[in-house]
């Protein structure tokens, strides 16, 4: 068995290769103003998994699957998580009465005490133990508040209308997040994609995050928005990435397929 590594279940997300917006920046063509050749790839690619360790007890998704926000994931045996719960929480009720004990005993003493019918020490001792006894309590229902927390976290569930790109784990395998969390499910955005292209400094022009750029495969053109402009250190050449973003719902369009991006100036 190898180890692999919140609100409804909030997945914790680590960005692949640099970030959503560079994943897969691969590019072709000249480096010149007007039509540029590039790629699309995917937009948002994250990798998800688990902050809780356990037992993986379900995976129902493979990869390829296009899914909604929302969708199973992946999911935990939740034996563990709810038994804590329940422990913790069954020790509320009577800590709960044993603090409100203890604080009217503080009061009656405080009332002895200032008719001069207790001591300093009997005041102290009684404060002492409300003081304890509190602390058990909100103690207690921190845990409770921590181990609800742990059973949400449990499974996973898409952030977004996503494609599933890889699926790394599988029924009764370990999750252990304590060192390096490895990536259990990987995921893209299933409605977008990245239209990316490379060009020099006078390609790029006065090009800048927000713009809109007109995409076009096979006689079919989108108008993106651009999402990311990467400088690339060629050593003796600077050269830049630009990322256009694209509604990609409607289309049939791939990532890694060739694409033209329209740049100012064509």
């Amino acid at each position: 068995m190898k180890d692999v590594m919140p609100s409804s279940t909030r997945p914790f997300r680590y960005r692949l290769l640099a970030g959503a917006l560079l994943t897969g920046l691969v590019a072709v063509g000249p480096a010149a103003a007007g039509e540029v050749q590039g790629r699309l790839a995917f937009a948002d690619r994250i990798g998800l998994s688990t902050p809780v360790a356990g037992v993986i007890d379900q995976v129902p998704v493979r990869a390829g699957e296009v899914v909604e926000a929302g969708t199973l994931l992946l999911a935990l045996d939740d034996t563990p998580f709810r038994h804590r719960l329940w422990q913790v929480t069954a020790e509320l009720p009577g800590l709960k009465r044993a603090a409100d004990e203890a604080e009217l005993d503080a009061e009656r003493v405080q009332a002895l005490y200032d008719r001069t019918s207790a001591s300093d020490s009997e005041l102290e001792v009684a404060r002492i133990a409300r003081d304890r006894a509190v602390g058990e309590r909100d103690a207690a229902r921190a845990r409770a508040g921590l181990r609800g927390w742990e059973k949400e976290q449990a499974a996973l569930e898409a952030p977004f209308d996503a494609r599933v790109l890889a699926v790394n784990a599988a029924p009764g395998e370990v999750v252990s997040p304590h060192l390096a969390p490895p990536v259990l499910v990987e995921i893209a955005r299933s409605d977008r994609l990245l239209a990316t292209a490379t060009v020099d400094g006078d390609g790029l022009g006065s090009v800048s995050l927000g713009d809109e750029l007109t995409v076009s495969r096979d006689g079919e053109r989108r108008i993106g928005t651009v999402g990311a402009i990467t400088a690339v250190d060629e050593g003796e050449h600077l050269r830049y990435r630009v990322a256009v973003e694209i509604d990609s719902s409607e289309l049939d369009w791939r990532a890694g397929q060739a694409v033209t991006v329209d740049l100012p100036g064509s």
